[in-house]
């Protein structure tokens, strides 16, 4: 979890003890005093004792006012210096903060490649699909894709991801993405590449995208469009097949996702949070910086994820780990799982116009979580 900047207190002065300073002044007036009477050229004169006690008294009282002006500044200082900390940290919490808008969206897995398959699915309305032999090992497979060997099918459903998307999208023009993020393989990223030129010519994707690094890029993006102007957009897209193995707790799945983010659309959502127990980090603490990251008081009603152990307490403080569970739907699904996750609760927050929740293995840290919210609500 990133921390919010912490700095020092500033070390003020204390105030100047009054009744010391009155007490060492009569202490000084009164040495003063009866060493200037003992003086042999003070003997008749009290004008001489007079100027003793008076240049005591004026030298006191100067240091006395040097030191309550010395204290005004600090507090002033003070004062200043926490005014500067505030600030800082205010504009933490608004890059923090920083929402971005998920203009479009495409998720293809073995239980479908359309929102309505994805909203049966978080319904429970659909049962999960079949298992099949392939291999040494049993498989989930979209049966769209014939090809059994998993290159060759990884190839053919990066082509499959363009092809849905150019089928299922609105006929919003296209412009070329500030910057394009992809979860594959090189050769995954060609194949994809080489079916948006068929499909979108005018679009122009780099040869090597930028690697998909979960919450890390999630932050890179929104610092990205925090400065972008309206129509501009970045590309999100994965692709992965999994090969089949014997012995395996799950079968082998296959999955693709694709986003594309901008500063207006039907969902919006931040960088969300990290979770790393070797860093120190708590979990309920992580997931109510979650809950303060998206200005929501209470957990969403909905949260989608994979299952992993050590979540038990989430569900005794308000989060439902348990509802929206996706194993069943996907089996083992490699480095894709921040990709799908986000995708459903994109999914579910625009048909439902609620917040949804998300949990997800991060590359960098054991865990990522946030919230996506309908446009709309201030995020």
């Amino acid at each position: 979890m990133r921390s919010v900047p912490d700095y020092p207190a500033y070390k003020t002065a204390h105030p100047p003890g009054t009744a010391r300073w009155l007490s060492a002044t009569a202490l000084l007036v009164l040495i003063g005093g009866g060493a200037g009477g003992l003086l042999p050229s003070a003997e008749g004169n009290s004008s001489l004792v007079a100027a003793i006690i008076l240049l005591t008294l004026l030298l006191s009282g100067t240091g006395w006012l040097v030191r309550l002006l010395y204290y005004r500044v600090s507090v002033h200082n003070a004062a200043f210096y926490y005014q500067l900390v505030a600030y800082e940290q205010k504009r933490w919490w608004a890059a923090h903060r920083q929402p971005f808008w998920l203009k479009e969206g495409l998720l293809l897995g073995p239980a479908g490649t359309r929102s309505v398959d994805w909203l049966r699915v978080l319904n429970r309305e659909q049962r999960p699909p079949e298992e099949k032999k392939e291999g040494g090992g049993t498989a989930l497979r979209l049966p769209q894709i014939s090809v059994m060997a998993p290159t060759a099918r990884e190839k053919r459903l990066a082509e499959l991801l363009v092809i849905e998307w150019q089928k299922q999208r609105s006929e919003n023009k296209l412009t070329s993405p500030l910057r394009c993020y992809w979860l594959g393989a090189d050769i995954t990223w060609q194949a994809f590449r080489a079916q948006m030129a068929l499909a979108f010519p005018d679009i122009a994707l780099p040869a090597r995208p930028e690697p998909w690094q979960g919450e890390t890029s999630l932050a890179e993006i929104a610092g990205e469009l925090a400065g972008a102007k309206p129509d501009d957009t970045i590309l999100i897209a994965g692709c992965q097949v999994i090969a089949p193995q014997s012995g395996t707790e799950r079968p082998a799945g296959e999955s693709a996702a694709l986003w594309l983010a901008g500063l207006n659309g039907p969902v919006q959502l931040t960088r969300g949070e990290t979770f790393s127990p070797e860093q120190g980090d708590i979990l309920l603490t992580v997931f109510a910086r979650a809950l303060e990251q998206s200005e929501l008081d209470e957990p969403p009603e909905a949260c989608t994820l994979f299952s992993r152990p050590g979540l038990e307490a989430l569900a005794n403080n308000g989060w439902d780990v348990s509802q929206h569970l996706q194993d069943a739907n996907w089996g083992e699904i490699g480095d894709m799982e921040t990709l799908i996750v986000l995708s459903l609760a994109a999914i579910y927050a625009a048909h439902h116009q609620q917040p949804c929740g998300w949990i997800a293995r991060d590359p960098m840290n054991t865990l990522a979580t946030g919230i996506v919210k309908p446009d709309g609500q201030r995020q």
